[in-house]
């Protein structure tokens, strides 16, 4: 089993300078990683009526396969600048699925005892709620971070990968955060101007990527590299 540390490089890389690079030469297989996301997100939230209980749930289990194909076009834009065919069929895929329903579970749950104490009002109802809030926040905020690594390393300990990626959020909450708010703005970009919609998951996909490599740095954990070939 691979071990989740490597020896850090002399000169760390640039990974959103890397994927911003290759986002415009490889367009189409941005594209065509992004419509299925936003299908799915139009779908659960229409099916849905609108109500986050259900919205979450629905899109986090259907959308899972989708984001992953979508993280495994991203991860291999910003480490190699190329995307193959083949990459899709990475044995990181099912893990990096789990990664994304973990994170949703959290989502979820949260949801559900908020509005437990939305009917009750009880004080009691109202600590698990906090308590998911904070659990969740850390699980949407680690999952960029766990399914690079898991889809780097799909045999590393599913409890150590997010063990590693809590300590390199950490060490570097910055690059975290800084992923998030700007996925958020791309997110608010894309409502505003409704023709960017299509591009909008892919971008942030990179960034969040890039964010994610550049936090794991900080622990001398870098990618092994391993260049699409025929």
């Amino acid at each position: 089993m691979r071990t989740l540390a490597t020896a850090a490089p002399a000169v760390e890389e640039d990974w959103l300078r890397r994927g911003a690079r290759a986002l415009w030469s490889r367009a189409p297989w941005v594209l065509a990683a992004s419509a299925p996301v936003l299908a799915v997100a139009v779908a659960t939230g229409w099916l849905s009526g609108g109500r986050l209980l259900v919205a979450v749930p629905a899109a986090g289990v259907a959308g899972a396969p989708v984001l992953v194909a979508l993280a495994i076009v991203a991860q291999r834009l910003v480490l190699d600048g190329e995307v193959r065919a083949r990459d899709l069929r990475g044995p990181g895929w099912a893990p990096a699925v789990g990664a994304f329903w973990a994170a949703t579970a959290a989502v979820t749950l949260t949801l559900a005892a908020f509005e437990v104490y939305g009917r009750t009002e009880s004080a009691a109802a109202l600590v698990p709620a906090l308590a998911g809030c904070v659990v969740a926040a850390y699980a949407v905020a680690l999952a960029p971070a766990a399914v690079a690594l898991l889809l780097d390393r799909p045999d590393a300990p599913w409890r150590r990968v997010w063990v590693v990626a809590l300590l390199a959020a950490a060490r570097r909450p910055v690059p975290v955060l800084g992923g998030w708010v700007a996925a958020a703005l791309l997110g608010w970009l894309g409502l505003r101007l409704q023709v960017l919609l299509l591009v909008v998951p892919g971008i942030a996909a990179v960034v969040l990527v890039s964010a994610a490599w550049t936090a794991l740095a900080g622990l001398g954990v870098t990618p092994s590299r391993h260049t699409s070939q025929d």
